[in-house]
């Protein structure tokens, strides 16, 4: 009880922090003013006080910390304009980066140095996009150089991501599924123009599976390294599927059909086709049920369906949800072991526990984030700076809950942090990620777009 009592008090204590900070104040807004350019100061190597066994060990059972698919009914939408929607607080630079789209630049006494991007949803010509090196899992790049290859307006870093460059979470692009999605906060862009934040799946990944006639198998993984024992999907995001000794791959055609059965050897994926790969007693029913010229049938269940949406971009945790902050439990998706309390029975966000212990509520560090109100009328993208004494002390999930919420957020998550994060804008970087690290190369970058708007049609003279 102590234990919960102690964890309670360090949660509150940031949350008061966090409202002291970053509470509203009288609007200085510079319309059409010059980026701010931040000042150099040196830094120096990050010292992040750990938490304490009692906060560390805690499972953190709370009724907000259990995941919900409920319906929001948002209010009505409202015709404000996008400068009426948020204050800007004293010393904020504000400019007007396009029609509908606001960058505000903060640096606090602390001082705290964060960027936030406010995009209009009500204005015609924006979109979203989620960009791969080269269009591929190629290996990881830069959130600039991903910007500049795809001609975006700005960006911000992705996913988390393996030792291998590859996203941990769900990725889609143009409506292909890249990778495939965890129980991990989401950011999604529906083919209507609407913005989720959720969840697809309440497990380790999805549930899919391959079916020839009545024989079935689960389908594992998408273009990552299957486990053994199991089936796994690679499309052509994937330059190829690697060599493994006693697996069987199954070339499909974009219908399904089986147009090769291969063992062991590395196989190149043409576009349009997709290879399953099984080991172990998944190349044993590989080799018994897929026929060349057969059939193969692979179905995918999420919630909501994949193919609503044409972007997504995976990271996590969710930070606000209903308006309210959100403290996710410590816990490994169902997995407590790692806790105080081994038994509990909670739902998680899957990174393990000793990755939320160095991440979570009580850590300083640099932070991506993005929400949207709940109307869905204003996306909200900020980066905090950190790992920097003397520059930018970085800022723990309340403190940005806060900052998220202070300008209209409803709904909100985070992207990879620490090192990672990275804002581009109009051409340059405009946070400061460590020095001693520079801009970090990452699996993917979350692109946006303002397109101008088309020219008014010609006035003709007809006899």
């Amino acid at each position: 009880m102590l234990r919960i009592l102690a964890l309670i008090c360090t949660i509150a204590a940031c949350a008061v922090l966090a409202f002291g900070l970053l509470r509203p104040a009288p609007a200085v807004v510079v319309a059409e003013a010059p980026l701010a350019t931040a000042q150099s100061s040196p830094s120096a190597e990050p010292t992040l006080a750990p938490p304490t066994a009692t906060t560390a060990l805690a499972a953190n059972a709370t009724p907000s910390a259990v995941a919900h698919r409920r319906s929001i009914h948002p209010p009505q939408p409202t015709t404000q304009p996008l400068s009426a929607r948020f204050q800007a607080q004293p010393g904020d630079r504000v400019t007007l980066v396009a029609p509908g789209v606001f960058h505000l630049r903060r640096i606090s006494a602390d001082p705290l140095r964060i960027n936030v991007l406010l995009f209009d949803l009500q204005k015609p010509g924006f979109r979203v996009g989620v960009a791969l090196n080269e269009g591929g899992l190629t290996g990881r790049q830069r959130t600039s150089n991903l910007a500049v290859q795809y001609a975006a307006l700005a960006a911000v870093n992705g996913d988390l991501f393996s030792d291998n460059g590859l996203p941990q979470g769900l990725t889609i692009i143009d409506g292909r599924v890249v990778t495939a999605p965890k129980h991990r906060a989401t950011f999604a862009w529906r083919a209507s123009g609407e913005p989720f934040i959720g969840y697809f799946t309440d497990e380790w990944t999805w549930q899919a599976e391959v079916r020839a006639g009545p024989a079935v198998h689960p389908l594992t993984l998408l273009n990552t390294p299957c486990p053994q024992g199991q089936i796994c999907m690679f499309n052509d995001f994937s330059a190829s599927v690697p060599a493994r000794e006693g697996d069987i791959k199954v070339l499909l055609d974009n219908m399904g059909t089986v147009i090769d059965v291969l063992a062991g050897q590395r196989v190149k994926i043409s576009p349009g086709r997709r290879v399953l790969q099984g080991s172990g007693a998944g190349a044993t029913w590989l080799r018994e049920h897929a026929t060349l010229g057969e059939r193969l049938d692979i179905t995918i269940g999420t919630d909501p369906a994949l193919s609503d949406f044409s972007y997504a971009i995976s990271g996590g945790p969710i930070i606000l949800r209903n308006g309210e902050f959100v403290a996710d439990c410590l816990c490994a998706l169902r997995d407590c072991s790692a806790t105080a309390r081994p038994s509990a029975r909670l739902l998680c966000e899957d990174f393990s526990t000793d990755w939320k212990i160095k991440h979570y509520d009580w850590v300083r560090m640099p932070r991506t984030g993005i929400g949207f109100d709940a109307a869905r009328q204003t996306l909200i993208v900020a980066v905090a700076d950190g790992y920097q004494p003397g520059y930018s002390r970085g800022i723990t999930q309340a403190e940005f809950a806060a900052l998220l919420r202070e300008f209209g957020a409803y709904s909100a998550m985070e992207l990879d942090g620490g090192g990672s994060a990275t804002m581009w804008l109009d051409g340059r970087v405009v946070n400061r990620p460590p020095p001693e690290y520079g801009e970090r190369y990452v699996a993917n970058a979350l692109l946006f777009y303002r397109d101008p708007p088309l020219p008014a049609p010609r006035a003709t003279n007809r006899k």
